[in-house]
Parts: C-alpha cells; structure tokens; sequence
C-alpha cells in the first residue's frame, strides 16, 4: 500500500517502492499563447498536472502555447501536440469532453488506457438537472459514446452525474468521483483591490464564470438577470456585488454590479480575502454539477450564501460557514448576505479541514488505484 504525508503527497519510501508512470494530461488543442490560468477548466488542468508530478509521477501537459517542450518543475513539462508520441505515455487523462475531442484529434484515441474526466455529464435526451441544451447537447452527448468505448476510467464530480452516466452509458466503464480540488498554498495577502476601485462598502462577491450564448446561452441569461436583482438590494443595504470572471455580461446592470472580468489565479485570493461573503448561484431547482467556486471562498475563510439545488452546498452545513437559501429567493440571498456581513461565523479549523480534505493533492490521491493498474501494465 502506498503511503503518503499528511499534505497527501507520498512518502521517499512510497516512491522507491512503486515505478513512476509517465500521464499526458490533454485539454485543448488550438494555439493559444496567450492561455491564462483564469478559469477552474485551465486551473484544474495545471493543478492536477502539478499534484500528480508531486505524487512522483513524470507528467506532460499538452497545450499549444510553446513552440518546444519545456520544463514546468521537478517532473513536470509542458509540451505541444506536435512533439507528443501518444505510445511513450501509461496513462493519457483528459480533461472536460473538449479535451477527449482533442485527443481524438491528434490521433490519440487507441491509446489502451485513457482515463477522462468529465465537469458535466449530458443525457441523450434533455434531462433534470442538466442545463446544457438543443445541439449543445447533443454534440456533447456523441462525445460521452466515444468516451464510453475508448476510456479506461471516466471521473465525474458528483453523485448525480455518476448516476446519470451510468442510466446512460452502462457500468462497463468504471466510475469515479473525484470533486473539485483547492489550493493547498495561496499567496500572502496583499493590497484591498476594492478599495483602489473605490469601493468602501462591504462586498459579496461572486467569482465564476457567467457561460457564454455558444455554450449555456440560458444560464448565462438567468444569473445575469439574478446578480442584477441581488445587486441593486445589496446596494439598498450599504453593500456591494463585485462579479469576476468570464462569460457575456451584456446585460448587467452596471450600477447595481462591479464586473471585474477575468483574474488570473494568483490574484483572484485577494478579491476573496477583501470581500465580506461569496456568492453561489444554481443552475435551476436541481443542479448535477458542483459549484468550485464554494472550495474556493471556503479556502479563504470567506462565509458563503449559496441557493439550494447545488450538489456540495453541503458543504456550508458542515462547516457551518455560511446559508443556503431556496432557488430564486433573491430577498434570503440579500438578507443572509447582510447577516453574515455583519456576524461572520467563527472559523474553527475550517481552513485547515479544507486543506487536508479538498486539496488537489487529496484530488490526486484519489487516482493511485487506477494507476497502480496502470503501472501493471494493460
């Protein structure tokens, strides 16, 4: 049995006694020198790459922003497509149905143990809970078949995508469920970046992609209309709703909400340490997906209001660090706000718990299974 430190990396007497594996770990295939870590899809691909390698492993991110392989840390590379023979790699893992597509693209698909890793799961027809739509759907769902007959493994976040996988796609292919992960270490704290905005009223922030109309046209039209409404009763009540990320944000309305655009991820710590309370927005009265944005702000201590339909919402119970309040109640989303403004829970460990049970080190832990059947060969 391997064995690993308390930060869930694994010991020098664990490493010697099992061969490293060699993962490629795939996202997007298109040329893009300017990628920026500013989003979970791109976070996640470098933070699971990092965990990994930390685990002992010898691991390339494949992305088309280099013109040659180049070494990223102790083993650990990032190389383009056009140097990568899929045949030298053990395990080939992708990330999202965009990163199996690029696989595929590269003439990856017969390597004999692709493990993929879903954010969402589709169904063949329009299913509760699952907000993707029409031929958005549909494409994803023909990518699910091809994963379902090549991959070894699939990784899905939650419970509800687990089962909606297999009512879909059968129990051939073995399933975890491997959830968001977090930051271990975070920056030092620095400057208050409201306030070299102008802002000196407390601030709920939401930091998460608002979808663009390609991909979740309807999502993104309904928490545009809800920030909206939640910011102008947040500024009835002597306080402020800063928005960050990507996505169409055409209609917010700008004196009800400060949209900050995208943050690159070192930086995005401060914007949570400065801010009073994080906001969480569901996808509709149920939701299969996660919210990543809740590890985050519960990494920083920030209490947190989120609506009730989000599968880790749990979470806030748990660690008794914030409300969850019904879908669509816009004045108990306000007035849990103000609230935790004006008492914020007492942390009691909660930094810690969230270290050592939702790092991306526990994340990549969860993984040695599958690749000690790696290891032994297909």
């Amino acid at each position: 049995m391997t064995t690993t430190s308390n930060r869930g990396q694994p010991t020098a007497n664990a490493l010697a006694a099992s061969r490293p594996i060699r993962i490629a770990c795939v996202y997007i295939d298109y040329h893009c020198p300017d990628f920026r870590i500013a989003s979970m899809s791109g976070l996640r691909l470098f933070r699971m790459a990092e965990a990994f390698a930390r685990r002992g492993h010898e691991v390339d991110i494949i992305l088309n922003r280099l013109k040659s392989p180049e070494q990223r840390g102790s083993r650990l590379r990032e190389v383009p497509f056009r140097f990568v023979r899929w045949e030298d790699y053990d395990v080939v893992k992708t990330f999202f149905h965009r990163g199996f597509e690029s696989l595929m693209a590269a003439g990856g698909g017969d390597h004999p143990f692709i493990v993929s890793k879903l954010g969402s799961v589709v169904g063949r027809e329009q299913t509760s809970g699952v907000h993707f739509y029409g031929h958005v759907r549909e494409a994803l769902f023909r990518t699910q078949q091809e994963i379902a007959r090549r991959s070894r493994f699939v990784t899905v976040l939650t419970d509800e995508s687990a089962a909606l996988w297999r009512r879909e796609h059968g129990s051939s292919t073995p399933l975890l469920r491997v959830p968001t992960g977090v930051d271990a270490e975070i920056p030092s704290p620095g400057p208050n970046p409201y306030t070299a905005r102008g802002i000196d009223r407390p601030v709920v922030l939401f930091a998460g992609n608002l979808y663009s109309r390609e991909q979740q046209a309807e999502i993104n039209e309904l928490w545009q209309d809800r920030l909206n409404r939640v910011g102008r009763l947040l500024k009835d009540r002597g306080l402020c709703l800063v928005a960050m990320g990507s996505g169409e944000t055409d209609h917010l309305d700008r004196d009800a909400v400060l949209h900050v655009g995208r943050i690159e991820a070192s930086d995005y710590w401060n914007w949570q340490r400065h801010a009073s309370v994080g906001l969480v927005l569901a996808q509709g009265p149920i939701q299969d997906n996660e919210s990543s944005k809740i590890y985050y702000y519960l990494r920083t201590g920030l209490p947190v209001v989120c609506e009730r339909g989000v599968p880790n919402a749990g979470l806030l119970e748990e660690t008794a660090n914030g409300a969850v309040v019904d879908f669509g109640d816009i004045e108990g989303m306000v007035e849990a706000a103000k609230r935790l403004t004006k008492s914020p829970p007492t942390l009691n460990g909660l930094v810690k718990h969230i270290i050592e049970k939702h790092s991306w080190d526990a994340r990549a832990a969860i993984y040695d299974p599958i690749f000690d059947r790696a290891r032994s060969g297909p």
